[in-house]
């Protein structure tokens, strides 16, 4: 009892602290808030939603049937997820305005300029990255996200839909939540593309699963989604309610032992860091399509 007292207080003290330190932080000090959540507070939480917010762009038939022409995902879905992930923590860990942050920003508007698609559709893809990992830490983050950190989410995202040419981009985290779940209620249905992208992109979700329940991993990333109409989209199994609620105890778990330890001195991404697609790093050219293809 003492013991589990003694947890608890350091729990309280934990986030306190860290909540502290958040409604502290000056208004145009954004980008340093947002780094801190992505790279050491909510590090594995935020990363969680930036992958679920990648499959859920799949359940939109337009834009699944623009990602399948490029075949980028089908030819090579480990480098196309893993770029992905490379770009949007580039300009996290360096900011807009870096060297690095500069050339991330600029391949994407390379990238995204051949591609067909409405204002609409960009708008979705880019609030999804916003939307998807802070609803998931509402859910199921270790702490709650404090308003000065929601409010630095969204300015992060309004920053980098500015400065790849969106002209109308949502004024507010509350006004971007309603854009997203209108967009999904009048798009997302299940159509072969999204099907055939999700088949093809699942290898990399995958290999990141514990080996003992790769053998689920297409129930397990129905689970996370936690959508039917997604998950139906998607070609992806309803996940059994002993899988799911499996899913939320380990999650419980993982909660308890993050606010029980210290706070991460060291960010959970490191620039030009070798991954399984860069055995030994990678430059920034290396990123994204061939350039024959941008």
């Amino acid at each position: 009892m003492l013991r589990s007292r003694r947890l608890g207080v350091v729990m309280r003290s934990k986030q306190q602290a860290q909540a502290n330190a958040a409604r502290h932080v000056a208004a145009d000090d954004w980008e340093a808030t947002f780094r801190q959540m992505a790279l050491y507070d909510f590090a594995t939480d935020v990363n969680i939603g930036f992958v679920l917010a990648y499959f859920r762009s799949f359940a939109v038939p337009q834009i699944s049937e623009a990602l399948l022409a490029t075949g980028e995902i089908t030819q090579r879905p480990g480098k196309r997820s893993t770029d992905t992930g490379i770009v949007v923590y580039e300009i996290i860990t360096h900011g807009f305005d870096s060297e690095r942050g500069r050339t991330m920003v600029s391949l994407l508007r390379r990238v995204h300029a051949g591609v067909p698609g409405t204002d609409d559709d960009f708008l979705y893809v880019l609030i999804s990255l916003l939307i998807a990992p802070l609803r998931w830490l509402d859910s199921h983050g270790w702490r709650a996200v404090e308003p000065t950190e929601r409010a630095a989410a969204h300015r992060f995202f309004f920053e980098l839909g500015q400065r790849i040419g969106l002209e109308i981009i949502p004024s507010s985290y509350d006004e971007a939540a309603v854009f997203f779940d209108d967009y999904e209620a009048s798009h997302v249905a299940p159509s072969a593309a999204g099907i055939a992208l999700t088949t093809s992109a699942l290898p990399a979700f995958t290999i990141k699963l514990p080996y003992l329940v790769r053998r689920w991993d297409r129930e397990i990333l129905g689970a996370l989604i936690g959508d039917v109409r997604v998950s139906v989209a998607l070609g992806l199994p309803s996940p059994a309610r002993g899988l799911t609620a499996a899913v939320r105890a380990l999650l419980w778990v993982r909660n308890l032992r993050t606010a029980h330890s210290a706070p991460s001195e060291l960010p959970v991404f490191a620039s030009g860091a070798a991954t399984t697609i860069y055995p030994t790093g990678y430059l920034l050219s290396e990123i994204g399509p061939p350039e024959s293809s941008r």
